[in-house]
């Protein structure tokens, strides 16, 4: 019997819940007291917490977000270098990193800035420190609830965050974002109008200036620190200096290791493929009994509905029920349609086309979709598309998870996004795991939309996830800035739609 362990967003969330009650207990309740002119508090409050005017606070944020060793401040920096300049630059900086720790961390900072920027176009920065980065501060935070706590403030009080340490462009969307500082100041990184210089100006904001932004900005009603939903990047593990060593060291076999698992996928038939794909490593995982082939009215195939975390999710389904079984994709890369093991068709997100699509490929054999249209690395499903809950009588509801340790296989960048397949069998042990529902019936007088919240509500139960009504406009524009709609030739001959 497995024995599910804790994940790793469990894991920090509930570090974040500890520290922040210690902190409402303690940072917090000093803030309070100088507020309303406390003598006693002003010795009280910590050093990193210094007043600007009657109603506003500045907060030193560098000892919260990493631990005070000079190693704590390079995995941020090498983040940004990989993730926005590429596997070479971060290569780079990893061998200058013990020659520039030797010169002392005001240098290490400096250097480590000068060698991730220098030359780096500033949307691709902003996309790391967007996207990539508040999963990274989220899970190494040196006092994650020092940070929230600054919430518990009344809504009068407004709190800025100074970083010396860290350039604005990586730190203001985790500050401001997730955690709700109303102003963000770090290092300035000089630089034109597309690319960055590398070359950090000197001096920090005085107390003036902070008071001019901190009064011209509004507070936002939302509740703070936000859950961790959407994240990006490759890099699954936190890179310090030892961790990012032994990433290069393993590059090029993990390549190799691609190439193998892939040809045995594509070559090997299915009633072999996955005993010969466990010897190099990959896990499947089965829990129920598998359903047999076959539709619940005896024609055509059995529909199954997955939630969506790699876009091998149907291939690991075809792998428990050892036959292929065929999937629907919206973003769907050529070189991931070339290598698929199972036959894959494009969406449109024209709701009659794509009915047709579905329905003539459910005629034929099975077929496994994803209703949430894009993938989601953390313990949340979101909101599930009804159009499957309309294709027939009968739907299998299957809870899949996937556990990688080196490499994230998912991606929102039009050209990653092809070799994100390649990428989960990059990994050392990929694992999958998957839980086959009850069949939940679509004929007995519900609604499309109860059906399919009904088939999350099950899938979120199964997994100990938590259902929302996000979907995949939302995970795109937060990470990419854009609808994720990529325009094709296919698509291009009917009219746009949402699923």
């Amino acid at each position: 019997m497995d024995v599910k362990m804790p994940t790793a967003s469990e894991t920090f969330a509930g570090r974040m819940i500890n520290f922040h009650r210690f902190v409402k207990r303690n940072l917090v309740a000093g803030i309070l007291q100088r507020c309303r002119g406390a003598a006693t508090a002003v010795a009280a409050a910590p050093p990193a917490v210094r007043p600007v005017g009657r109603s506003a606070f500045v907060v030193d944020v560098d000892s919260l977000l990493v631990e005070p060793s000079p190693a704590a401040a390079f995995p941020p920096f090498f983040l940004v270098s990989v993730e926005a300049g590429g596997y070479a630059r971060g290569l780079v900086l990893l061998a200058l990193y013990p020659v520039l720790r030797l010169l002392g961390r005001r240098m290490l900072v400096k250097g480590m800035t000068m060698v991730c920027f220098c030359g780096l176009r500033r949307d691709k920065a902003a996309r790391a420190g967007r996207a990539v980065l508040p999963k990274h501060f989220f899970r190494a935070a040196a006092d994650m609830g020092a940070l929230g706590a600054v919430r518990a403030l009344s809504k009068e009080v407004k709190v800025a965050a100074v970083s010396r340490s860290f350039p604005t462009v990586m730190v203001e969307p985790f500050l401001k974002e997730y955690i709700g500082f109303d102003a963000v100041f770090g290092k300035e990184v000089k630089g034109g109008a597309r690319r960055f210089a590398g070359v950090t100006e000197d001096g920090e904001p005085d107390a003036e200036r902070i008071g001019r932004v901190l009064k011209k900005t509004e507070k936002k009603p939302c509740l703070y620190p936000k859950p961790m939903v959407f994240h990006d990047g490759r890099l699954a593990f936190t890179p310090t200096p030892a961790a990012a060593l032994a990433m290069y060291i393993y590059l090029p076999f993990a390549v190799v290791l691609a190439v193998v698992r892939i040809a045995i996928y594509v070559l090997l038939p299915w009633r072999v493929s996955g005993v010969v794909a466990a010897l190099t490593g990959v896990k499947v995982h089965v829990t129920g009994a598998t359903p047999t082939a076959g539709g619940h009215d005896g024609a055509g195939g059995r529909l199954y509905a997955c939630n969506h975390r790699t876009l091998l999710d149907a291939v690991a389904v075809a792998c428990a029920l050892r036959r292929p079984v065929a999937s629907v994709s919206y973003s769907l890369g050529r070189l991931s349609e070339l290598l698929s093991p199972i036959p894959l068709r494009r969406l449109t997100r024209n709701r009659e086309e794509d009915r047709r699509r579905m329905a003539s490929m459910l005629a034929r054999g099975d077929v496994a979709v994803c209703p949430e249209g894009t993938t989601c690395r953390e313990p949340y499903l979101l909101r599930f598309s009804p159009l499957f809950a309309e294709l027939t009588g009968e739907v299998t509801p299957v809870a899949v998870d996937a556990r990688t340790s080196v490499f994230y296989a998912t991606s929102t960048s039009p050209v990653a996004k092809s070799f994100d397949s390649v990428y989960f069998l990059m990994n050392p042990r990929p694992e999958y795991s998957l839980q086959f529902l009850e069949p939940v019936n679509t004929e007995d007088g519900k609604s499309s939309i109860e059906v399919a919240n009904e088939v999350q509500r099950k899938i979120a139960n199964a997994l100990g996830f938590k259902g929302t009504t996000m979907t995949r406009k939302d995970k795109y524009l937060l990470l990419a800035g854009n609808e994720g709609i990529v325009t094709t030739k296919e698509a291009r001959a009917v009219k746009s739609d949402t699923l």
